[in-house]
């Protein structure tokens, strides 16, 4: 997976916002949603592309300003592993998630958080870090726009095993979402 440069997310955020022109309205479903993204640390990267599903609860809360979804999702992390050469991961998490939306929930702007869990398949290791435990928490947060059956976001998500295991020095990611609601 090549690392996804700044020229292509700008080229995705606008085909993404030259949809919402033609958008007329917000839906609230199922959704699926793509995301692709980067952690760095010590002069090495770890590419992130995920796959997840978003599926709506009927709970809101303060006029439907609050509303609560579960993410569930596959990750791909490709890492430097020894120099010169890249690693694949696989991340497959769970994540209840809140979202607030402005405007007394009429806003297509939302912002929204969640802590849920995730399981690395067969561990991360790269030539600078090393999890301690395959079972990690994963915390979310971003900021997006719902437009029609579209949505954009951006997202910072940690994972770490939370200080239950040693050595626990975590990767946080930097997101770009779009979103499709069934």
């Amino acid at each position: 997976m090549k690392p996804i440069t700044k020229k292509a997310a700008l080229a995705a955020l606008c085909l993404v916002f030259g949809a919402a022109a033609q958008a007329q309205q917000q839906r609230q479903g199922p959704a699926l949603y793509l995301e692709a993204g980067q952690a760095r640390h010590h002069g090495a990267t770890t590419d992130a592309m995920t796959l997840g599903v978003r599926l709506p609860t009927d709970v809101r809360f303060f006029s439907g300003r609050l509303a609560l979804a579960v993410d569930g999702y596959a990750s791909r992390w490709q890492a430097d592993a020894l120099p010169g050469e890249r690693d694949d991961f696989t991340q497959l998490g769970l994540v209840p998630m809140l979202r607030w939306r402005f405007d007394e929930g009429r806003s297509p702007w939302f912002v929204e958080g969640g802590i849920g869990v995730s399981y690395l398949v067969h561990g991360y290791r790269t030539r600078t870090k090393a999890f301690g435990s395959r079972w990690n928490f994963s915390d979310h947060l971003g900021v997006g726009y719902s437009f029609g059956r579209h949505e954009i976001g951006m997202y910072v998500k940690h994972v770490s095993n939370g200080g239950l295991d040693k050595p626990n020095p975590g990767e946080t990611f930097y997101q770009l979402r779009y979103s499709y609601a069934l």
